[in-house]
C-alpha cells in the first residue's frame, strides 16, 4: 500500500565540545567537534536510499554542518530551506553554564527541567512553552507548503523534544522529557486528515558504540557548591587550598574569565543576608578608578549587578555559591559552618 501524507524526519545535530563538557548550549552558535562530524558522517548512508525533497536546517551551524553531512553527495541537488522557527531554546544566563553549576545558581533547574521542561523560564532567554509554539508552528507551516512530500530537518535536542509531545498531543505546560541522542533520528507522518503520527522516535542504531555518549544525570543533579575565584589572589588559593583538605567537591568558575551576569547576581544578592555593596572588591584597582565608592551607595540592587557585571575585577573574591546562601570573602570559620563541617 503506497504511504499517502507528508514525510518528516527530524535529526538532532552531532556532538559539539559544550555537549561534551556538559554544558547548557541553547543558542549559542557552537561548532560540531571531531566527535560531532564523524556522528554526522554517518547520516549519508542511513538516509542514502529515502528519496528527499526538501532539506531544513536551523541557523545554528551545528546543525548547519550536520544537514551537509547527511546529505553529502545530494549536496546542492536538494533544495535546502534555513529555518529560524527550528532553533534550539534560547538560554539566556544559563547559556555556556555547566548543568552543575546551573543547578546550583538556579536552584531547581535539574529537577525541573527534567520533570516538567515546559514551565522553566530561562533567565533571560526563552520559556519551554515558547519552544514548542514557535517549533510546532514551524514545521507545520512546511509540512502544509509540501504536502506529499519526505523533509528532513536538522534541530536540536530540547527543540525536537518539545515536537514529540506536540506530536503526541501533549500541551507545552504539560510537557515530558524526551531526550534523544545527537544524530538520533525521529520519523513523523502528516496524514492528509491532519493527524500527525509517530513512526519511530530517537533512532540511532547507526551509531557505533564508541560514538555514544551516556552521560550521568543524577550525578549532575547533585548539589554542590560553586567558587566563584581568580587564581592570581592569594586569598583564592587559599580558599580552595582549604576545599581541597576538606575533600569538598565543589565547581569551579573563574571571575574575569566567565564573568557573572547581571541576573546571576541579582539572584546572588537576594540569597546574601548583607547589603548587596558587599559584592564590590573595594581594595580592587578598578573600584578606585571608576571612583565607586561614591557612586555604589546611590545604586540600586539593578544597577549594583549591572556594574558589576561588567569587570570580573569589581567583584569580591572568593565566593562560594550554595542553593540558599553564599559566603563571601574567605573566612574559615564561616567556611566551615556553611559547608556543615566541625
Amino acid at each position: 500500500m503506497d504511504q499517502t501524507g507528508t514525510t518528516v524526519y527530524l535529526v538532532r545535530h552531532g556532538t559539539t565540545d559544550l555537549n561534551e563538557k556538559m554544558c547548557f548550549q541553547g543558542s549559542m552558535d557552537e561548532p560540531l567537534n571531531a566527535l560531532g562530524e564523524a556522528q554526522g558522517a554517518l547520516l549519508e548512508d542511513y538516509f542514502k536510499d529515502i528519496p528527499i525533497d526538501l532539506a531544513v536546517t536551523s541557523p545554528l551551524c551545528r546543525a548547519r554542518k550536520t544537514l551537509d553531512l547527511l546529505l553529502g553527495d545530494r549536496k546542492g541537488k536538494i533544495p535546502e530551506v534555513v529555518e529560524p522557527g527550528i532553533t534550539e531554546i534560547d538560554g539566556g544566563e544559563m547559556e555556556g553554564r555547566p548543568f552543575r553549576e546551573a543547578n546550583v545558581i538556579w536552584p531547581g533547574f535539574m529537577d525541573t527541567f527534567q520533570k516538567d521542561p515546559g514551565v522553566w523560564p530561562m533567565p533571560g532567554g526563552e520559556t519551554g512553552e515558547e519552544v514548542y509554539n514557535r517549533v510546532s508552528s514551524a514545521i507545520c507551516k512546511l509540512v502544509k507548503a509540501h504536502p506529499g512530500k519526505t523533509l528532513v530537518m536538522a534541530s536540536h535536542g530540547f527543540a525536537i523534544q518539545t515536537f514529540l509531545n506536540y506530536a503526541a498531543g501533549i500541551p507545552a505546560d504539560q510537557m515530558k522529557e524526551h531526550t534523544v541522542d545527537n544524530v538520533a533520528v525521529s520519523k513523523f507522518t502528516f496524514e492528509d486528515n491532519g493527524k500527525i503520527v509517530t513512526d519511530f522516535v530517537g533512532d540511532s542504531h547507526h551509531l557505533k558504540d564508541e560514538m555514544r555518549r551516556n552521560y550521568d544525570w543524577e550525578d549532575l543533579a547533585k548539589l554542590r557548591p560553586v567558587l566563584v575565584w581568580y587564581p592570581k589572589c592569594s586569598t583564592c588559593r587559599k580558599a580552595r587550598a582549604f576545599l581541597d583538605a576538606q575533600h569538598q567537591q565543589y565547581s569551579l568558575r573563574h571571575i574575569v574569565e566567565e564573568p557573572l551576569q547581571p541576573r546571576e547576581l541579582m539572584t546572588l544578592m537576594d540569597r546574601w543576608d548583607g547589603e548587596s555593596k558587599r559584592f564590590f572588591n573595594t581594595s580592587g584597582k578598578l573600584y578606585r578608578e571608576q571612583n565607586l565608592k561614591a557612586l555604589v551607595p546611590e545604586m540600586d540592587q539593578r544597577a549594583m549587578a549591572k556594574k558589576l557585571a561588567t569587570d570580573g575585577m569589581l567583584v569580591k573574591r572568593p565566593l562560594l555559591i550554595f542553593t540558599d546562601k553564599i559566603c563571601i570573602g574567605f573566612n574559615e570559620a564561616k567556611w566551615r559552618d556553611a559547608l556543615g563541617l566541625a
